[in-house]
């Protein structure tokens, strides 16, 4: 017995690790482990219930709701939430096309008058069609187009004299690409 009590103290005072390590490792295994159940318990048999009432709590609520508006209510409030959202959906493109009317405003010579109009707004091409007192005034409504920043090209298509007898005037075709930048918000 006095050689295995020896051997152990030289092997203290050679530096050897303590039998006390893993003991010290085993008790903080143990505590993450029953905080860790703790954790599952408070989830399992507090928050899960918990939730689970609210939910009921909520579509109590709702039936509760649902049973005092009648369907023919329902319907109705469908009905108006469809036209909202299609009066949004319209309000939300207005902008294109009163920007476009604005353009045609500001670049329609006075002595031109409109007979009809097409716009590509995907595309970005407008083609009208108009008629001018002369082929003077044709030329200023080619320039006033021409001069505006917006406008990447402009093609006269087709012109024609017309008789004293249809009204007189220049009739014309015009076709003009526009660019993106004309539906810019910013302007």
């Amino acid at each position: 017995m006095a050689d295995l009590n020896t051997t152990v103290n030289r092997a203290r005072a050679a530096g050897a690790a303590s039998a006390g390590f893993p003991w010290r490792l085993l008790i903080i295994s143990f505590v993450v482990f029953g905080l860790t159940i703790l954790v599952w318990a408070g989830i399992q048999f507090g928050y899960i219930p918990f939730l689970n009432s609210q939910l009921s709590n909520a579509m109590a609520n709702f039936n509760s709701l649902s049973g005092k508006i009648s369907e023919q209510q329902q319907k109705d409030l469908t009905g108006f939430y469809s036209q909202l959202y299609n009066i949004q959906s319209l309000q939300a493109s207005h902008i294109y096309s009163a920007k476009l009317f604005d353009f045609l405003e500001k670049n329609i010579y006075p002595n031109v008058v409109l007979t009809s109009f097409q716009a590509s707004l995907t595309g970005g091409s407008i083609r009208f069609d108009g008629i001018a007192s002369d082929y003077s005034t044709l030329t200023n409504e080619l320039a006033i187009l021409k001069s505006d920043p917006n406008v990447t090209l402009v093609t006269l298509d087709s012109s024609r004299q017309k008789d004293v007898k249809e009204g007189g005037g220049v009739a014309f075709t015009i076709s003009v690409s526009i660019s993106p930048k004309l539906f810019d918000s910013a302007q």
